[in-house]
Parts: structure tokens; sequence; C-alpha cells
């Protein structure tokens, strides 16, 4: 669950970003591209839930707040580090192209807790709005990217809703980068 003092602070800065970033993502034709539901992408849904012993079948419908933690192992691995080295080898293949699931979790890979966010994932994402601004005037096409790229994908293949602003609710830059 995202607790409301992350909300708030998700909301200042996505409120931000949007009104920085919409409009140039926009005008450069930076809408997401869709993921095409296949058997092995399909985002997870409420209607069916897997055996808690075994991770779901390709296809199945359980939703990724339903799954136990050797499912979300087995999902993250199968479905969401694929889709998500592809992504970002796109975007950087040098820094990217030998992602694991320690690119994002880090020590909790090793340790197996994989705790999100995870404090050594660069850069942080500051929750001070001059401290935001100057990071996307540092790494415009990073925030770019991951806006109009990475959230929306990582929402989409975890069954959430990318964040938004107005609601202060949805997943955002805080579900995996810290501030400090």
């Amino acid at each position: 669950m995202i607790s409301a003092q992350s909300s708030a602070r998700r909301f200042h800065l996505f409120a931000l970003a949007a009104a920085a970033l919409v409009p140039a993502a926009i005008a450069c034709g930076g809408q997401p591209e869709p993921i095409t539901p296949t058997a092995t992408t399909a985002p997870p849904s409420a209607s069916a839930v897997a055996p808690a012993t075994t991770a779901p079948a390709a296809g199945t419908t359980t939703t990724w707040k339903d799954m136990n933690k050797e499912q979300r192992v087995e999902f993250m691995k199968t479905v969401v580090l694929p889709k998500m080295k592809t992504e970002l080898t796109a975007y950087d293949a040098k820094r990217f192209s030998g992602m694991s699931c320690g690119t994002c979790h880090g020590e909790g890979a090793k340790d197996g807790s994989f705790r999100m966010p995870n404090a050594k994932l660069m850069p942080h994402v500051p929750n001070d709005m001059g401290e935001f601004q100057k990071l996307m005037k540092d790494r415009p096409d990073a925030v770019k990217f991951m806006a109009t790229k990475v959230v929306p994908q990582m929402a989409q293949l975890l069954g959430e809703e990318p964040f938004d602003p107005k609601t202060g609710k949805g997943f955002g830059c805080h579900e995996c980068h810290s501030d400090k």
C-alpha cells in the first residue's frame, strides 16, 4: 500500500513533472507505447488466483497484490525483467546490457527481500520541488523516458494505474527511487 505521506510527496512531484513533461511528450509524440497483452505479458487481474505454492501460469489473471512472494519473484523474472530490460537497453544499451534483478532491487535481490524503494537506485528523486526541477533540467531525457515509458509500463505490468497528480494515487517514481 502507498502511504498518505508518500502519496502527498508524489502528488507534488508529479504535478510538477506533468506540467513540464506532458506538453513536451505530446509535442514529441511521446505517448507510452501500449503493452500488447500476450500469454507471457498479460497484466494480472483479480478474477483468478493461482495456487499459493506455484507461480501463476502464463495467461493467468492473478493480481500482483494477490500473489505470494514466490509468485511475485517468478512474475518479475519471467515478465517484468525481460520487458523492462528491453525498454532500458533501448534507452541506454551500454548502461543496461547487464540488467538483472539487482539493477533495481540492489542488495534486496541478494538478501531476498526485494524491498522497494531502493535507496541505492540512482538517481534519487527529490521531494523538494526546486531539487526536482534541477533533476528535470539536468537529465531531461531520463526524466521524460521514465515518465513516458517506464512508469506507465511498470504500472500496467503490475496491474496498477500510473500516478495521477489529481488523485495522488497510482504507481510513480517513488515506488522504485528513494529521495535520499
